[in-house]
């Protein structure tokens, strides 16, 4: 008989890099790596009938992966606030007010989704990750919601590893990707 097939919710979640543990997150969206497909833009012969033969093929990829993280806005030094931020602006080059340190500042990192039970199911390991875009959600004198920060992280490779199954954890890389050790 076939093993059941387990699956989490999305609300149970961790996040971490190097130096930065324990971060209140609001939410993690869009984690995304997209390939760019090349080729068929053209037709590379016609045939009998007067058939068209395109060909596509994997061209790289158009972006290192990213994902978007939104915490809320504080000025506490403990929190994912402050901490995301300091960690962009040490990223950030001297020229748009940042410490210019970015080659310093490339991270590891994790997130993590939970089970019911509070079980580690499913983690995406991250290397040398680093912020590459901040914005500050709109303020509004009618609005009743808490404020909003929004940090895109990006990283040179994301490798997923999965312990979904009783029969013992699956590995698998994003197509250039290293498998980064638990």
């Amino acid at each position: 008989m076939a093993e059941p097939i387990f699956t989490v919710g999305a609300s149970s979640y961790y996040l971490e890099f190097d130096g930065l543990q324990d971060l209140p997150i609001k939410s993690i969206a869009q984690v995304s790596y997209e390939g760019k497909g090349t080729g068929a833009q053209k037709p590379i012969a016609s045939t009998r009938g007067g058939r068209t033969v395109r060909q596509t093929t994997i061209g790289g990829y158009e972006t290192h992966p990213t994902m978007t993280i939104e915490v809320y806005l504080s000025g506490d030094p403990n929190s994912a606030s402050f901490m995301l931020y300091q960690w962009f602006k040490a990223c950030l080059p001297a020229s748009d007010g940042g410490d210019s340190n970015w080659e310093n500042n490339r991270k590891t990192g994790s997130i993590v989704v939970y089970d019911p039970s509070g079980g580690e199911r499913l983690r995406w390991n991250l290397e040398r990750a680093w912020p590459i875009k901040y914005s500050i959600a709109d303020a509004d004198v009618t609005g009743d919601a808490l404020a909003v920060e929004t940090f895109e992280i990006t990283a040179e490779t994301i490798t997923k590893d999965s312990s979904m199954s009783t029969t013992g954890g699956a590995s698998s890389s994003m197509p250039g990707a290293e498998p980064v050790p638990a």
